[in-house]
């Protein structure tokens, strides 16, 4: 039997995505300018993939972290990676606006908005819903910590009422100056707080304690440094921003010529952020650590909306560009229905496929009010 500890085991990973990137960015400045809408669809595809390689890469870095240091802080690392990647994402694909349309309007003014408001239902009746699904045709019954989920939805309903619902009725559908940077605080207040609720007085709420814990902390396998792992997350990290900057010509492009519906920018940019975390948090289901899969979902929402507010206002504050906070009705409806079917599902603090199934009808109805508009 080999006597070579986990942390001196080596990785089969290798750091390939850079030079993907590297040939995606200049693939992309010598042929974006096209207008032919077949060659549009294989450059976003071809970023598309670039884009999920480098994030995947960011959320596999940030994962030996979050190994490392064990829950609750683990699924806090793994939370941030995304609000990251998210800030980068929206501040790359702003700051490639070509300024206020003919009707006015910066093409990019809602972006923060529909990219908020698409993770909410890609995580929380998307995700969620396939992994109850899944969760509960392998286990039968999974069981959550109720009075976590109880914080998390305690902390991201007040948000989403100030951020996304509340500048719905409002005449401009949005904040003054003085309002949103106000609102920006009040955001990250929230988080603050609930940060030392779950790092420090409330940890166990968020930890089921028939779930297997792995006390020591070791870590995934690697024989490298967190200071290795640290520095390919940044590199990754600033690939993903750079393939985006380069890709925002080319999808708003194929994007115009499809017709499609602007809000489609904010799934594709949601899906691109969370997909690593979200196919590691199914994972985690399926080994029967709903808790943490919980734990990674709902804080991913809340770290989300917590600090990419802050952040993007700072951004459209000193650059001047237009933010568009206020949905739709319908999408306000769809949204209050949801946290609705949140308290109805984790209630009892066991959950089976039919809650499951009803989380993924309501992404059902998303996607049909997105695709229909």
């Amino acid at each position: 039997m080999s006597n070579i500890s986990p942390e001196k085991k080596g990785t089969r990973h290798k750091e390939y995505a850079v030079l993907l990137a590297i040939a995606v960015i200049s693939f992309n400045l010598f042929f974006g300018s096209t207008q032919s809408t077949a060659f549009l669809v294989l450059i976003n595809l071809i970023s598309l993939v670039a884009i999920l390689y480098s994030a995947f890469s960011v959320v596999r870095h940030a994962d030996i972290f979050a190994h490392r240091l064990g829950e609750p802080y683990g699924s806090l690392i793994l939370s941030l990676s995304v609000v990251i990647l998210e800030v980068s994402l929206i501040t790359a694909v702003m700051s490639s606006s070509p300024g206020p349309g003919a009707d006015g309007i910066d093409p990019y003014a809602t972006l923060m908005r529909d990219t908020l408001y698409s993770l909410i239902m890609l995580v929380i009746s998307g995700f969620v819903g396939v992994s109850l699904l899944i969760g509960g045709r392998k286990f039968k019954t999974q069981h959550v910590n109720l009075a976590g989920v109880t914080q998390y939805t305690t902390a991201i309903i007040p948000l989403v009422l100030i951020v996304l619902i509340l500048p719905s009725f409002l005449d401009a559908q949005t904040f003054s100056r003085g309002q949103l940077i106000f609102v920006a605080m009040l955001s990250a207040a929230l988080y603050a707080v609930f940060l030392i609720i779950q790092m420090k007085t409330h940890q166990t709420l968020f930890i089921y304690e028939h779930e297997d814990q792995d006390e020591s902390h070791h870590g995934m396998p690697s024989a490298h440094s967190n200071l290795w792992h640290g520095i390919w997350l940044v590199i990754h990290l600033v690939s993903v921003v750079a393939i985006t900057k380069v890709d925002s010509a080319p999808l708003e492009a194929l994007l115009t010529n499809l017709n499609a519906p602007k809000a489609l920018t904010g799934l594709i940019v949601a899906i691109l952020i969370f997909a690593p975390e979200g196919l590691g948090a199914i994972r985690a289901v399926l080994k029967n650590e709903l808790q943490r899969a919980i734990n990674m979902y709902f804080g991913s929402v809340l770290a989300t909306i917590s600090l990419t507010v802050p952040a993007v206002a700072i951004i459209s504050l000193i650059t001047g560009h237009e933010i568009i906070l206020g949905l739709p009705i319908t999408d306000v409806v769809l949204l209050g229905g949801l946290f609705v079917l949140c308290q109805a599902t984790f209630d009892s603090g066991r959950t089976n496929q039919v809650d499951g199934v009803a989380h993924l009808v309501i992404f059902g109805a998303y996607l049909m009010l997105l695709l229909g508009s």
